[in-house]
């Protein structure tokens, strides 16, 4: 007979078994992107950075990455989605309806290599810090496409081509830049994209190659190398949501964010190039822009650089005006 005597003595004898490594809490956040497909650089970072915090915090933290089109959010409002907390995480880049300041970085003829780019970026990052906060929105990251140039399925191998085009823009300083060499300037998210070319709605885009220029492709004939300017995405998180994370969640995360989202960059750069090169031997229509070609761009603009900031503030002037000083211009 088994007293309960002999039992305590039994279970005092026993091994004493490691404890299993007990997650803070299960936490499920939501990422959407205005990018449209799987392929492209941002979205295989962006799963890359998901699986990386989900490892880390051993299943604990669980982010579910849409892609553009998947959810009944439109690009231009991914600001307000993340910070009304209809998703934690976003991929913003057509936020200027919500955050002007961005429009900085966009204005075309502005900012001409990216070296000149990572220090307007500098300059900007406590403006744009500042300007989410307000929308209820942290920044963590920001990466950005290769110089955005003209495509089109129409002829489209001079300034003076782009007269009586519609071109899909991404910011309103590009529609700017369209309307005072005759175009007009349509603002279209990723996904809507092939559809508006299909049915005449756009003629051509403003994009990389490593960008639209990849999935468009076979939509477009004619590409105009002008880098009106680059073209920043912004990796934001809801404010709330962000502050309320476990500690470790909410180191696995950042670090996860600030040391991936550089390759984003790196990697289009390269792309850029190989890209490039596919579209070419391919049969696409490409013309280099001449350096006349730029100088009358930057000509046709550089009054508007000023009367744009005046439109948006105080501190919009004042960030432009050390942009300009910080680039020479």
């Amino acid at each position: 007979m088994i007293t309960r005597r002999h039992l305590v003595g039994a279970l005092a004898a026993a091994p004493v078994a490691a404890p299993a490594v007990l997650r803070a809490q299960t936490v499920t956040w939501l990422f959407y992107t205005h990018v449209p497909a799987a392929t492209l650089v941002p979205a295989r970072v962006s799963q890359e950075i998901v699986e990386r915090v989900a490892k880390e915090t051993n299943g604990g933290f669980q982010i579910k990455y849409h892609l553009g089109g998947s959810l009944t959010i439109k690009a231009t409002d991914i600001t307000t989605a993340v910070g009304d907390n209809v998703v934690q995480l976003g991929d913003d880049a057509f936020q200027q309806g919500n955050v002007p300041i961005t429009g900085i970085l966009r204005l075309p003829m502005l900012i001409t290599s990216a070296a000149e780019f990572e220090k307007a970026l500098a300059v900007m990052r406590p403006y744009l810090e500042r300007a989410f906060d307000k929308k209820g929105v942290t920044l963590l990251a920001n990466y950005y496409f290769p110089m955005q140039i003209a495509w089109s399925s129409k002829k489209l191998t001079s300034l003076d081509d782009f007269k009586n085009q519609k071109i899909r823009a991404t910011s309103p300083e590009q529609i700017e830049f369209l309307k005072r060499f005759g175009a007009n300037g349509l603002t279209v998210g990723g996904s809507e994209v092939p559809s508006a070319l299909e049915r005449g709605v756009v003629d051509g885009v403003l994009t990389a190659n490593a960008g639209g220029g990849k999935i468009w492709k076979d939509l477009l004939k004619y590409c105009y190398e002008i880098g009106l300017n680059y073209f920043e995405d912004n990796i934001v998180v809801n404010k709330e949501a962000y502050a309320k994370l476990p500690a470790a969640y909410k180191e696995s995360l950042t670090k996860a964010i600030v040391e991936l989202t550089p390759k984003m960059t790196t990697m289009m750069a390269q792309e850029e190039i190989d890209e490039a090169a596919k579209r070419k031997a391919e049969g696409m229509v490409q013309t280099k822009a001449t350096p006349e070609d730029y100088k009358r761009g930057a000509e046709r603009m550089v009054d508007f650089w000023d009367v744009w900031a005046k439109r948006h503030g105080a501190e919009t002037q004042e960030a432009l005006k050390k942009v300009r000083d910080t680039l020479g211009r």
